[in-house]
């Protein structure tokens, strides 16, 4: 299974780089795959599709790759924060494309920020959930992304998520949030390395839930 699951992602890099019309959804939706085959391979079973996808990405991920951390865009456009706690509220800010490193929080500094959201909500903004919710279930059963999620080219190479700010009118409607092709890659290559051979027992409490 490893070496059909390196194979899918080598198949990605090459539509990537070949002159056939592919659109973000194809490869994303490969890649996707790819990262639930691992996450089933490590926790078999029909259940639990979503837990161990997320679980997968946080406690098997190396730290660079910032899967707990939170999307602070994201928290704004749920209108869990207002503008004037994050750094849009800067003046000339409000429509700058931003990269994670330059707004998001880890998960403990997102606690301490913002402390009137309960943990478990802060989890839904996490960068691992937003791909399996926005990225994942929406090409998957619709074959569309979220609609806060824009496959524009990213804004700088290296980073994991940028943000692009869409207008209704003269107001800003929504951040819209680019999740990096690069970075999915690297996520994909790293877990596919990794492939367990034995399943592994279920944690008592998946991170999602505590």
């Amino acid at each position: 299974m490893q070496e059909f699951l390196r194979n899918r992602i080598e198949l990605v890099k090459k539509l990537r780089e070949s002159d056939l019309p592919v659109h973000y959804a194809d490869l994303v939706l490969i890649l996707c795959s790819v990262l639930c085959g691992c996450a089933a391979r490590r926790w078999p079973g029909k259940e639990n599709d979503r837990k161990r996808f997320i679980e997968l990405l946080i406690g098997w991920s190396p730290e660079r790759l910032k899967t707990s951390w939170i999307s602070v865009p994201s928290l704004l456009n749920e209108g869990l924060i207002t503008i004037s706690q994050t750094p849009y509220d800067d003046f000339g800010n409000s429509c700058r494309i931003y990269c994670d490193d330059e707004i998001d929080l880890s998960f403990n500094e997102a606690l301490d920020k913002y402390p009137m959201i309960p943990p478990k909500q802060l989890r839904q903004h996490s960068f691992a959930v937003i791909i399996y919710e926005r990225l994942r279930c929406g090409y998957a059963h619709q074959y569309w992304h979220h609609n806060s999620i824009t496959h524009v080219p990213a804004s700088r190479r290296g980073a994991c998520f940028s943000y692009l700010s869409r207008f209704s009118g003269n107001q800003i409607e929504t951040r819209m949030i680019s999740i990096h092709l690069e970075y999915l890659i690297t996520f994909a290559e790293h877990h596919v390395s990794i492939l367990s051979d034995n399943p592994a027992e279920s944690p008592a409490t998946w991170w999602i839930d505590e």
